[in-house]
């Protein structure tokens, strides 16, 4: 929060671009209540009109994302890259809701290891969080969601793809409509396209 209050200070070259690394490890030692407040973003992106934010989080709790994510931050790109925890579909409607004027990257990485802790983001067949994210952020170029599983059995690892991050095959061609004009990549493992029964054969 000081640093912002800093930065927002008329006397600095406004900011174009802020990269903000997120950590499981450093949410452990630090408190976030010193996170730039939403009034902070205001005073920010008042001086730095132009200003886009960049956030890389690793393993990083949705509870805690969801008290990071300010509506005033001028979020352009998103990257999750989880081990333990993982992105609920809260923080993904959270994320297309509050940055729909700015967000162009949108990416999820994922090489679980507890299969227990991952929701699917497929569960609600109505509303999917990512069809919701392509609907609402018409300047997305970029959706990426890569998830691999493993696991360690005597010395060896294991490795193979999990689905906690599948999209159903419909709602992936539905987000291939809604970006059709300005998607540059989509890239969906495809272990993590999920159809419903009877489909398969089809498919």
């Amino acid at each position: 929060a000081e640093m912002a209050r800093v930065l927002a200070d008329s006397n600095h070259v406004p900011l174009h671009r802020l990269s903000l690394l997120v950590h499981s490890v450093s949410i452990m030692h630090k408190s976030l209540d010193n996170m730039p407040k939403d009034e902070n973003w205001q005073a920010l992106t008042r001086n730095s009109t132009n200003l886009r934010v960049y956030i890389m989080a690793f393993d990083v709790k949705s509870d805690d994302m969801l008290r990071i994510l300010k509506p005033s931050i001028p979020l352009e790109r998103i990257h999750f890259d989880s081990y333990v925890t993982c992105v609920s579909g809260a923080v993904v409607d959270l994320i297309s809701r509050q940055y729909d004027k700015f967000l162009t990257h949108f990416i999820l990485m994922n090489d679980v290891v507890d299969m227990s802790a991952f929701p699917d983001l497929s569960d609600n067949r109505n509303e999917d969080p990512l069809v919701l994210l392509a609907w609402r952020c018409t300047r997305l170029s970029l959706l990426a969601v890569h998830e691999n599983f493993f696991w360690q059995n005597a010395g060896v690892t294991f490795f193979c793809f999990s689905l906690f991050f599948s999209v159903w095959a419909h709602n992936l061609i539905a987000i291939a409509r809604l970006l059709f004009f300005d998607l540059k990549v989509l890239e969906v493992t495809e272990e993590s396209i999920d159809f419903f029964q009877g489909e398969l054969a089809d498919q």
